[in-house]
């Protein structure tokens, strides 16, 4: 028998040129629907925020582990667990340590910021998941699949996969922002990443558009 393998093995490197820089923070009490009211008190420290087209995660804790949320009230209490994540270029998050040990006031809620951790460069896993895409209401599933098939195909992005999830809606001062929830398959390393780079749709500040890794589909 005659066995011979390919030695040449693949190896790719994780850029970082965007990274997701994280803070332990503590709030008592703050809203589901705070992404507005969160951007707003970040932009007061951090003003180039919308100018490098930066990310802010919202601060969630996930139910389970004793930690159940009751979600109908319209509130929930964040645990020692949750954090702070702004996703922003390389050369920026040096300024993004200035909100350490700063409390961000979001009206009746305020979020201390106590510990800054190590910034995580981006994943390169083939499923991605972003909790809010920014779309019309009016738009049926297929066509929001369809919008979003495009936008991703004009990134270079050659799509296999996606589903939609749970609608959501989120406030600002002047209007209300529809959402859906995306998960996005069988992307390669460099799609993966470059997807978690650039974001999809607008209002990163707000939380849209934002993906994440992703390892089980069912809960979208």
């Amino acid at each position: 028998m005659f066995w011979q393998e390919d030695s040449k093995k693949e190896y790719f490197t994780l850029p970082e040129a965007i990274q997701d820089t994280v803070f332990n923070v503590f709030a008592k009490i703050l809203p589901i629907d705070h992404s507005f009211l969160l951007a707003q008190a970040l932009l007061k420290h951090l003003p180039w925020l919308d100018e490098v087209n930066a990310g802010i995660f919202n601060i969630s804790v996930a139910d389970g582990n004793g930690w159940a949320q009751n979600h109908k009230s319209g509130f929930y209490y964040p645990s020692k667990r949750s954090k702070l994540t702004i996703r922003a270029p390389k050369d920026k998050l040096g300024e993004t340590q200035q909100l350490l040990g700063k409390t961000l006031d979001l009206g009746q809620y305020q979020i201390e910021i106590i510990k800054s951790l190590k910034p995580k460069l981006l994943s390169d896993m083939p499923v991605l998941f972003a909790k809010n895409i920014a779309y019309n209401k009016v738009m049926s599933e297929e066509d929001f699949l369809q919008v979003t098939f495009e936008q991703l195909k004009m990134l270079g992005i050659s799509v296999k996969k996606m589903m939609a999830g749970l609608e959501n809606n989120i406030k600002t001062d002047t209007h209300i922002i529809h959402t859906r929830s995306l998960m996005v398959a069988d992307l390669n390393k460099d799609e993966s990443v470059l997807l978690q780079e650039k974001g999809l749709g607008d209002y990163r500040l707000l939380g849209c558009g934002l993906f994440i890794p992703h390892k089980d589909i069912t809960s979208i």
